[in-house]
């Protein structure tokens, strides 16, 4: 234990000096400029764009701890709440906001109030995310060709010093041991035994992008058997399970979350079933046209059979190991009913839009809203839940003119909270932030309102 201790403690100071010019994420994101103004005639939609398209890299970043690619926007994590935040570019974020830029299109100008120069930003915006996110694909040379990893492949060498402080990282964290290729870009000297496999969760939202990318933007067509690499990895019990909550089946037969193409099948790597990632999962499938996919009926089932138990109000952390209790359920799940076309989930949806109801807060201006410990986040991610589900009552509309009211003036934005997380063997927490995460949420909100009152 006082091995652990000191470990972790040298870590942490470590950690700390290394990343001398990271700071929490507040109002903008972890080292890159503050957009210009946008325009004060400028509508709420109108300066959410502008600040997508002015934290979006042009370029490939070099900077020492903060290494990025061009089409990417910032985010950032940290192993524990307080900092310190490093920069950490993945394809995850992108798909969200690539899926908001989406609605930026030629049918939705009318009802949206876009000028034909928005329609352009929006679409090199999504190609240049496209082209991001195609980074992260396994090659053909892999064992999990044509899946996509939340990181990049571990570096092929490592400095002494990295292989030192890999030492104490590893005796800090302690685990999970997934052994995995991937590891986060500014972080040289993590854990190989920590780096993990490619996803189903960066996996399944980066082929939604894709079918998206195909009918937007005169993308390639998607012909990668996305069911395949999903159905390949179902809880079944072959492989042991991180997590055992008592309401979750011994072989749920539910989709997992690593595709651990990488394993030794005589000794596989522990491996979990996340609500969230089934969503997305599903989501995915439903959008390829793929439903009939083994797995599918038993997410359906395993994620209603845990709403109508209300799990997610009380144990979260049962629901979903990598999404804190944010509304990220309520939102994941609606989006695979609405947009993927996976019917069987509507009692859990709404069994999600009621328990969103129950909870948002009013204030007398009938403005209403979500405070999870990041309101701009929650309540963006409860409208659009809800209007997924159908709903167009009071608190919709009062949840836009909150977050119409929140949208920073001068910049566009909204203030970030923690989309997911991860959680180590030893009970720390490791939390992404982003800014423009969360203001393309938000752009979402706005749209789909708008759209749902003026689109037949």
């Amino acid at each position: 234990m006082k091995a652990r201790v000191y470990g972790s403690c040298v870590f942490g100071h470590t950690l700390i000096l290394l990343a001398g010019g990271c700071v929490p994420a507040t109002g903008q994101d972890c080292g890159a400029p503050s957009p210009a103004p946008a325009a004060p005639s400028a509508s709420p939609i109108a300066r959410a764009l502008a600040y997508l398209e002015a934290t979006q890299l042009a370029a490939d970043l070099e900077a020492p701890l903060g290494r990025d690619y061009a089409g990417d926007w910032p985010q950032c994590f940290a192993f524990d709440e307080s900092g310190p935040y490093i920069r950490d570019p993945s394809p995850f974020n992108a798909t969200f906001i690539h899926h908001a830029l989406a609605l930026i299109v030629e049918q939705n100008r009318e009802a949206l109030g876009l000028s034909a120069a928005d329609l352009a930003t929006a679409r090199r915006m999504r190609q240049a995310a496209v082209d991001f996110m195609l980074r992260f694909r396994a090659g053909p040379e892999c064992p999990d060709a044509g899946t996509f990893g939340f990181w990049p492949h571990l570096p092929q060498q490592r400095s002494p010093i990295d292989a030192l402080l890999s030492i104490l990282a590893d005796a800090a964290l302690g685990g999970p041991e997934l052994m995995g290729v991937r590891a986060p870009i500014n972080v040289s000297f993590y854990p190989p035994d920590l780096a993990i496999p490619t996803d189903a969760d960066d996996t399944a939202c980066v082929y939604a992008a894709l079918i998206d990318n195909s009918g937007l933007d005169g993308g390639a067509p998607v012909e990668e058997p996305l069911e395949r690499f999903l159905a390949d990895w179902r809880d079944l019990g072959q492989v042991p399970r991180r997590n055992n909550p008592s309401w979750m089946p011994p072989a749920s037969g539910a989709f997992l979350t690593w595709l651990a193409y990488h394993d030794d099948p005589s000794r596989p790597n522990p491996n979990e079933v996340d609500l969230v990632v089934n969503a997305n999962v599903l989501y995915a499938l439903g959008r390829s046209g793929r439903l009939d996919t083994p797995g599918v009926e038993d997410a359906i089932r395993l994620i209603h059979e845990a709403t109508r138990a209300g799990v997610h109000r009380a144990a979260p952390q049962e629901a979903s190991l990598y999404y804190p209790d944010n509304n990220a359920l309520h939102y994941c799940v609606a989006r695979a009913y609405s947009l993927g076309g996976v019917g069987g989930l509507w009692p859990a949806v709404q069994e999600l839009a009621d328990d969103l109801l129950d909870s948002a807060y009013a204030d007398q201006d009938e403005r209403w809203w979500w405070d999870k410990g990041a309101p701009h986040l929650n309540t963006a991610l409860a409208a659009v839940a809800l209007l997924y589900a159908g709903y167009d009552g009071p608190q919709v509309t009062g949840a836009v003119d909150y977050l119409v009211r929140e949208q920073d003036p001068l910049t566009g934005a909204w203030q970030p909270g923690a989309f997911f997380q991860a959680r180590f063997d030893d009970g720390r927490m490791a939390t992404w932030v982003s800014p423009p995460l969360t203001t393309a949420f938000a752009l979402e909100a706005l749209a789909r309102y708008e759209l749902s009152r003026t689109v037949p």
